[in-house]
C-alpha cells in the first residue's frame, strides 16, 4: 500500500505539529504548510526526513499555487486543514469589515482553498482522509468578543458535512472540535495563566487539555476510522 502524505496546514506548532509526530511515528510522511518559517525550520529539524516543509499562507492563493506546485515531489493522500487565527477580540456594536475579512479568509477561505489545492494534487489512496479543525466555539459561540472566530469555526462544520457528502467514497472528511487546549491561541483568549486555571476548574474533567490529546483523536480519525465520515468529535474534557 502506498505510505501516507499528511498535508497539515498550521502544521509548525501547537496542534498541527502534534499531529505531524503521531503520523510520522506510524510510518507516515508529512507536508507542513505555515507562516512562520523560523517554527517550520525547527519542526522540520525534528521530524526528520518523513517531513517536509513549505512557507504558506493559506489566505494567500499565489502563495497556495506555488505550494501546489511543490507537492508534485510527494503528492499528500491525507490533509488536516489545522490553519487558523483567532483574530482581534471585537464587541458586537464595533465589528470592523478589515478584521472580519482577515479572519474570515484564513478559517474559511483558506481551508477552501487548501481543501481545493489538495484534490488536485493528491495521490489517490484506499484510506484518503481529511479532518477539519473546528472548536467546541463552533456550537457556543465562543469566548466574549470572539463571536467571528465561532462564526468560522461553525462554518467548517458545515463545510465537514458538504465535503463528506461530495467527496464521498474517495475521500472521507471528518472534524474535531477542541475545547481549551493549552496553545498558543489559548494564551492570546487568557491573558493570565490564573484566569486559565479558573476556567479549567470548570471543566468537568478539571483542566485543559494537551495538543497531543487532539492529536490522537485526529490519529484514529485520519488513518483508523474506515467507516467514518461527515462527523464531528469534541475533545473538549466534557466542556460544551
Amino acid at each position: 500500500m502506498t505510505v501516507p502524505v499528511v498535508l497539515i496546514t498550521g502544521g509548525a506548532a501547537g496542534i498541527g505539529l502534534a499531529i505531524a509526530r503521531r503520523a510520522v511515528n506510524r510510518g507516515a510522511a508529512v507536508w507542513l504548510w505555515d507562516r512562520d518559517e523560523r517554527a517550520l525550520e525547527a519542526a522540520r529539524a525534528g521530524l526528520g526526513a518523513s517531513a517536509r516543509t513549505q512557507v504558506v499562507d493559506v489566505s494567500d492563493e499565489a502563495a497556495l499555487a506555488e505550494a501546489e506546485a511543490a507537492l508534485a515531489g510527494r503528492p499528500p493522500t491525507h490533509l488536516v486543514n489545522n490553519a487558523g487565527i483567532l483574530g482581534r477580540p471585537m464587541p458586537l456594536d464595533a465589528m470592523e469589515a478589515i478584521e472580519i475579512a482577515r479572519v474570515l479568509a484564513v478559517n474559511v477561505s483558506g481551508t477552501l482553498l487548501a481543501t481545493s489545492a489538495f484534490l488536485r494534487a493528491r495521490l489517490p489512496h484506499p484510506g484518503a482522509a481529511i479532518l477539519n479543525m473546528s472548536s467546541i466555539a463552533g456550537t457556543n459561540g465562543g469566548s466574549p468578543g470572539h463571536a467571528l472566530y465561532g462564526a468560522t469555526k461553525a462554518a467548517l462544520l458545515a463545510l465537514t458535512q458538504a465535503m463528506a457528502r461530495d467527496l464521498a467514497p474517495a475521500v472521507r472528511v471528518n472534524a474535531l472540535a477542541p475545547g481549551i487546549i493549552d496553545t498558543d491561541i489559548q494564551k492570546a483568549v487568557f491573558a493570565d495563566r490564573q484566569a486559565l486555571h479558573a476556567t479549567a476548574a470548570g471543566i468537568p474533567l478539571g483542566r485543559v487539555g494537551t495538543p497531543d490529546e487532539v492529536a490522537e483523536a485526529a490519529e484514529w480519525l485520519l488513518f483508523a476510522a474506515p467507516y467514518v465520515t461527515g462527523e464531528t468529535i469534541r475533545v473538549g474534557g466534557g466542556r460544551k
